[in-house]
């Protein structure tokens, strides 16, 4: 047998230990390489978004290339550090240094070629899919056409060559250094009883609710500030829960004897302590881990949903046009003329409604804001093209400031006593605030209701600057014809005429977010794989152990049924506690989202949340069957 031969099958009788590695691996390839191919594709030239594009998929691809090296790199650590009692039997035969340095290399560079091998094969497979769906996200008439270019096919294979060689050289640093005695005790060491501190587990947890409480309240306006503060609570507070309140709890329940000493209870907390206690780091970074990739998928899922939402908060009406001075309103409805036809010619029912405003300056509390002033009649009338009604009645001494409700958070609108002053008219009103049911615009900061007889006393003594005509369109099924309604709203001269509309809101919300979701989503989707295969490689480094212990525990006469229990328990306490606290972790940050947007983000959080578990209570019956099958073929 050639040296070769001698690590292939090394390779090869570890298969499964190697099993859930290689797939991440193999994973990290594939989207590497398709997000590759989009990057190099010969006909995203011909857009004005390749920059835009080119600059997102760059940005992914160094985030995976990153991520990969470290998770490849802790992955061979692990397989080291099971694996040293093999290589200090191969010392004890009378292999060298340098030759065990060549065979961990060619052992690494073995598992290397198959994955970027595979991960390339199983990106061209699905590279088109992905081609045709990012076409789509981009409101492409035509589709990209499926083409390779040999660039995505270099960039992949030699960053993931370069990638695993610099891994390999690292092992052969750490084994370096390491003695004959050392490398036969492996990953063997004395247990000592777990100890806490019941200072440290009460910090951690007032670190987490403190943290929770932050990202509840928060808004648009104190998200920002708080970003930081909330992750320098959460981390340092998760790491304190898992090494410190971890043991805690566990020595609460060993004080509940009615608990304790229930079947086989003794020896499922007994040993859940001391796993909880070695493995606390492993799982405050697999929670971590999945946190994030909770949170980053289910907020750019959460605000890709509701783009639709959104741009009808911030623009209520469907379209609307605006007109400044005499001159300008005269010219009006020659504008819009061509806008109006192009709907008919297209079948697309509309409702509209003009009416006439005029300008003021609103002094409050040494505050100077121009707005324009409606009269209370024309804001019913615009209520009714809402379908909406008024809630109130204005005197002369009142008034209403519409306000959106982005301003609500970020600015303290203008109200209370408010002083209206145009060139030639004055008048002090008590105003409240209302949510806005007109469209912003690029002349007045807000608009201002006012009753009809003072709204009156204003426009007769106007000057002609003074002057605005606003016309509010309601479109049947605007979503559906955004990308028409937006193309004519810009042929308008905006010179006379100002336009606004939710179509244009809309698309830059779903195109953007398109972006982030297309490059972030598998992203999130690589953490959480190699989150749930950190978990395997820990486990599966400490099956021989946990052999011995299951082989003690069949001599004094446990069941294999009884032992598959007290398994699959262990198992899926270290699997699913990482999960809930990393979906704990999530919803609050969700709930923050919340507080930002105007639509509801807990369906598209709830699904996204469901289809991780789906694929985590696969991986973990996978592991557990692995695991299981191992215990009873040694019995």
């Amino acid at each position: 047998m050639t040296f070769r031969q001698f690590a292939f099958n090394n390779v090869k009788r570890n298969s499964r230990q190697y099993l859930s590695y290689f797939f991440s691996c193999m994973f990290s390839v594939a989207v590497f390489f398709i997000y590759a191919v989009i990057m190099f594709h010969p006909e995203i030239a011909n857009y004005d978004f390749q920059d835009t594009v080119q600059g997102g998929i760059t940005a992914a691809e160094v985030i995976i290339f990153s991520f990969s090296f470290l998770f490849v790199l802790y992955s061979t650590g692990a397989f080291i550090k099971s694996r040293k009692k093999e290589y200090g039997i191969l010392m004890t035969l009378g292999i060298s240094k340098s030759q065990l340095n060549r065979l961990l290399i060619l052992e690494n560079t073995i598992i290397g070629l198959v994955s970027i091998i595979t991960g390339i094969l199983v990106g061209m497979l699905f590279a088109n899919l992905f081609i045709m769906g990012f076409s789509s996200l981009l409101g492409l008439e035509d589709s990209l056409g499926f083409q390779i270019s040999w660039k995505a096919l270099a960039l992949t294979f030699v960053s993931y060559f370069i990638m695993f060689e610099l891994n390999s050289l690292i092992v052969v640093w750490t084994l370096r250094v390491n003695s004959i005695v050392h490398l036969f005790q492996g990953a063997k060491a004395p247990k000592r009883t777990p100890r806490f501190s019941w200072i440290l587990a009460t910090i951690g947890i007032g670190l987490v609710i403190a943290a929770y409480y932050l990202a509840w309240t928060s808004d648009m306006a104190s998200i920002g500030y708080r970003m930081m503060p909330i992750l320098a609570l959460i981390i340092p507070g998760t790491y304190l829960l898992f090494t410190q309140f971890s043991v805690l709890f566990i020595h609460l329940l060993k004080k509940n004897k009615h608990l304790y000493f229930n079947k086989t209870n003794l020896l499922t907390v007994s040993d859940l302590g001391y796993k909880l206690k070695d493995h606390a780091r492993l799982l405050f970074f697999v929670t971590i881990l999945s946190a994030v990739a909770f949170t980053a998928s289910g907020v750019m899922y959460g605000m890709f949903e509701s783009a639709e939402t959104e741009a009808t908060a911030n623009i209520p009406q469907d379209v609307s046009f605006i007109s400044k001075g005499i001159d300008n309103i005269e010219k009006m409805d020659e504008e819009i003329k061509p806008f109006t036809t192009a709907l008919a010619e297209e079948n697309i029912d509309y409702q509209s409604l003009a009416v006439d405003l005029t300008q003021a300056m609103v002094t409050n509390n040494d505050r100077e804001t121009r707005v324009n002033l409606l009269s209370y009649s024309d804001y019913q009338s615009l209520l009714a093209l809402n379908e909406e009604d008024a809630t109130r009645d204005l005197t002369d001494d009142k008034a209403i400031v519409l306000t959106f409700s982005y301003e609500m958070s970020f600015s303290n609108p203008i109200a209370g006593e408010l002083t209206l002053q145009s060139e030639n008219y004055q008048e002090t009103v008590q105003a409240d605030n209302a949510l806005s049911i007109v469209n912003s615009n690029f002349h007045t900061g807000y608009t201002v209701v006012v009753s009809d007889q003072l709204y009156d006393q204003f426009a007769s003594v106007a000057e002609p600057n003074e002057h605005y005509r606003y016309l509010a369109l309601t479109v049947d099924d605007w979503v559906a014809n955004a990308e028409y309604i937006r193309e004519h709203v810009e042929q308008v001269d905006s010179d006379i005429v100002g336009g606004s509309d939710k179509a244009s809101s809309y698309l830059v919300l779903r195109n953007t977010l398109s972006y982030a979701l297309f490059f972030g989503m598998f992203i999130s989707v690589l953490f959480f794989l190699a989150a749930g295969s950190i978990l395997y490689f820990k486990i599966y480094q400490d099956l021989d152990k946990d052999i011995r212990q299951y082989q003690a525990l069949y001599r004094i006469g446990l069941t294999i049924s009884e032992m598959k229990k007290i398994a699959t328990k262990q198992v899926a306490y270290l699997f699913f506690i990482p999960f809930i606290l990393a979906v704990i972790h999530a919803g609050f940050a969700f709930k923050a989202l919340q507080n930002m947007l105007e639509s509801s983000v807990l369906l598209p959080s709830v699904t996204l949340i469901s289809g991780y578990l789906l694929v985590y209570v696969i991986y973990f019956f996978f592991i557990r069957g692995l695991y299981i099958r191992k215990i009873k073929h040694v019995m």
